[in-house]
């Protein structure tokens, strides 16, 4: 043979004894899941394959020659023949008589295992016993079932016949919710709870009956005045609203109220709503109407289970209302008398609801609490209300007279009725009398009495 041709046939050995090497099947599995064939994969130059076995079934791994070893390395067998009972996922390699690499097996394990189960089907934290478990449809519930430990790979089915009958939140979780639609109106249905080992060969199931109650519609009751004054707002009352038969009829309750008012040409002019998370005394809406005219109210109230009811009432809004009155009315306790240094109580006082009140003096606007010097003020109040849109309106003016005393002034005595003014002499007035007024009056009378001796002696 001539060096080129031995050149020739190394280099064909090179090239092609490696990939004769990777090229499948290198291994055969006796007792592998017939379903699952041998996955082969190769990078060129080593091959790995994969079978799929169930737990604890004896398989035997055939190569056409060689031995076995561990992913450890150690020889596990004298032949290409293995034997051995799965107990989970693990690899072997199979070498030549040489110790050379033939291929990589992977065993993959589906396990059956199934747990048993540790308790009834609970719905709403309620055992499954012999009665039927009520639910209320468009209501919805907790829906669960235990199990035991021991097995680590298995799924959770919820269904329900009819199919319709039941949507589950999660229907792959031994905790789910579930929901019966509010227009339900098949037979009852039943709710079967399945555990499915991996290789789904092996199942456990519970199923429970369920009763479904058709929840009737509440009965809504609206109360407001016929005639709305348009400057105030005005309260929708629900009291007298109750619920309708439902699925628990003990727990049901009225959930939402809502009001809508609306102009003649169907726009919206307010809005107002509520919602409840157990059963009490329905509160009021309030609305307020943006001028006058007539108006449509619109009342809605929603059960638990979402079952409503509505009503429809007209309502007329005039400037004055059923109030006689256009403007707030205000009231204030005259006359006012306070005594300086001290503050002035300026209280006003109204029948109206939701007025604002300002106090002026002196084209100044004050700020409580209010003080003022000795002497008599007027102050200007004012009162009015606020629109939609913050304006001010039908706003209302009035002046008041405060008398603020001096505390430190003298008191005057007070005269008798019908009485001269009493005469007083003030010693601060004594003290400041013009000076030589004394000695003239003394000499007056000496004067006096000089003449009337002279007189008596001329008689003689």
């Amino acid at each position: 043979m001539s060096l080129k041709m031995i050149v020739v046939f190394c280099w064909v050995l090179m090239v092609f004894l490696p990939i004769a090497l990777a090229s499948p099947p290198a291994v055969s599995c006796v007792g592998c899941d017939d379903r699952k064939t041998g996955e082969i994969t190769t990078d060129g130059t080593n091959s790995w394959q994969t079978f799929y076995a169930k737990e604890n079934d004896r398989i035997t791994l055939k190569g056409n020659s060689g031995f076995w070893e561990n992913q450890n390395g150690q020889k596990i067998s004298d032949g290409s023949s293995l034997t051995f009972a799965v107990k989970e996922s693990d690899s072997y390699v199979l070498k030549t008589a040489n110790g050379d690499f033939i291929a990589t097996v992977n065993i993959v394990s589906l396990s059956s295992c199934v747990p048993e189960w540790r308790s009834e089907v609970e719905i709403n934290g309620d055992e499954d016993g012999e009665d039927d478990i009520i639910v209320a449809a468009g209501e919805e519930f907790d829906i669960s079932a235990k199990v035991g430990g021991g097995c680590k790979k298995y799924r959770v089915e919820w269904s329900a016949n009819p199919s319709s009958a039941v949507a589950f939140d999660n229907p792959r979780s031994l905790s789910t919710k579930g929901y019966v639609a509010n227009d339900y109106s098949g037979k009852n249905p039943v709710v079967t709870v399945a555990i499915i080992s991996e290789n789904g060969e092996r199942r456990r199931e519970k199923t429970v009956n369920l009763m479904v109650r058709k929840n009737s519609p509440p009965a809504i009751k609206v109360r407001v005045s016929s005639s709305i004054a348009s400057y105030t707002s005005f309260e929708v009352s629900f009291e007298g609203s109750t619920t309708g038969r439902s699925g628990d009829e003990d727990g049901d309750y009225i959930a939402e109220i809502e009001a809508w008012l609306k102009d003649a040409n169907g726009k919206s002019m307010g809005h107002s709503r509520r919602t409840m998370d157990r059963k009490k005394k329905l509160p009021a809406l309030s609305l307020t109407p943006g001028s006058v005219g007539q108006y449509t109210l619109t009342a809605t109230i929603t059960d638990r289970y979402g079952a409503t009811d509505t009503a429809d009432v007209t309502i007329l809004v005039t400037e004055k209302g059923d109030s006689g009155r256009d403007k707030p009315l205000l009231r204030v306790m005259e006359p006012i008398n306070c005594v300086a240094g001290e503050f002035c109580d300026l209280s006003v006082r109204s029948a109206d609801k939701d007025i604002f009140i300002e106090y002026f003096y002196q084209g100044k606007k004050m700020v409580k609490p209010f003080k003022f010097s000795p002497g008599d003020h007027e102050v200007l109040i004012k009162a009015y209300r606020l629109d939609g849109n913050g304006r001010r309106k039908n706003a209302i003016t009035k002046t008041v007279l405060v008398h603020v005393a001096d505390p430190n002034a003298s008191v005057p005595v007070a005269e008798p009725a019908n009485a001269a003014p009493i005469a007083r002499e003030y010693l601060a007035e004594t003290q400041k009398s013009p000076p030589g007024i004394m000695p003239l009056a003394a000499g007056l009378f000496a004067g006096a009495l000089f003449a009337r001796r002279r007189l008596s002696s001329t008689e003689r």
